[in-house]
């Protein structure tokens, strides 16, 4: 994935996230659609690489560990990079931390895993439209701010087993939307 549009998407996607002082503001005129301007954060200049924090290729369980320990000693120094060496590096999800900046160094992959209990517990998400706690998302950040994904790395998703889930049998899509139908009160 593109990581500019990634970054984009990442600003649509936190949930609760608010701007800190140190700002740079870009005017997003050639949108599709109206939205405010977009605020480049200011990192500290202080490195957080996973290597530091356990991280060792080709073992998802310690990636994961190192991603959640580098993220909270980046957060709680009050900010910089935490960055993924070039390499192939499996993890399971990454969960944001304030003011942090995950840098993807060139030639940098992140392999995700596609084992559904990797992702537990369950998380405050959304899932067809409506909040609720599900499994993690790959990349999750809520209530968090001053955040980025930059680099010329990779994210890279196994999607083998959740591509099964995609499919939704059609008992599944009338519950559905049954349900969706419930909750707006011109259709009750």
């Amino acid at each position: 994935m593109n990581i500019s549009r990634l970054v984009i998407a990442m600003l649509f996607v936190v949930a609760g996230s608010t701007a800190v002082a140190q700002k740079n503001v870009v005017s997003a005129k050639e949108a599709p659609f109206q939205m405010n301007d977009i605020e480049l954060f200011q990192f500290p200049k202080k490195d957080f690489p996973i290597t530091r924090y356990g991280a060792k290729k080709g073992n998802a369980k310690a990636n994961t560990q190192a991603f959640r320990k580098a993220m909270e000693a980046c957060s709680k120094a009050g900010g910089g990079r935490v960055v993924v060496p070039a390499g192939s590096w499996v993890t399971g999800p990454i969960h944001f931390k304030s003011n942090v900046n995950l840098y993807l160094s060139e030639g940098a992959e992140v392999n995700f895993t596609d084992n559904p209990d990797d992702y537990l517990p369950a998380v405050m998400t959304s899932w067809e439209g409506f909040e609720c706690y599900n499994y993690s998302p790959l990349v999750y950040a809520f209530e968090c701010k001053n955040i980025a994904i930059t680099g010329s790395g990779t994210l890279r998703p196994k999607m083998d087993l959740w591509k099964v889930w995609f499919a939704r049998p059609k008992a599944h899509m009338n519950a559905l939307r049954q349900l969706i139908l419930w909750q707006v009160p011109m259709f009750r």
